[in-house]
């Protein structure tokens, strides 16, 4: 019986310190993950712009690139249209 206690309590305190192993390797991890989230957050903010509120200032961007295009498909009909007399129609 002490045999057995004995192999168990090895394979307890070989499991203890994987575990302890593993924590360390994640703490790791945790920390460089970290410090890049802080260095994105900073080119964030030196180009002037709230991390907080990037969301907002990507959906901001895409509807003004979206006006932009319909902008110019309109002036490319309306130059279609103002050519149209000098095209050869098919």
């Amino acid at each position: 019986m002490s045999q057995d206690l004995d192999s168990r309590l090895k394979g307890a305190v070989e499991q203890r310190d994987k575990l302890a192993a593993e924590a360390q390797r994640i703490a790791g991890r945790k920390e460089a993950a970290e410090k890049t989230l802080a260095e994105i957050e900073r080119e964030i903010r030196e180009k002037n712009l709230d991390p907080d509120r990037l969301d907002e200032t990507i959906q901001k961007l895409q509807d003004a690139y979206a006006q932009s295009v319909e902008a110019f498909e309109l002036a490319v009909d309306e130059a279609r249209q103002a050519l149209s007399p000098y095209m050869e129609n098919p």
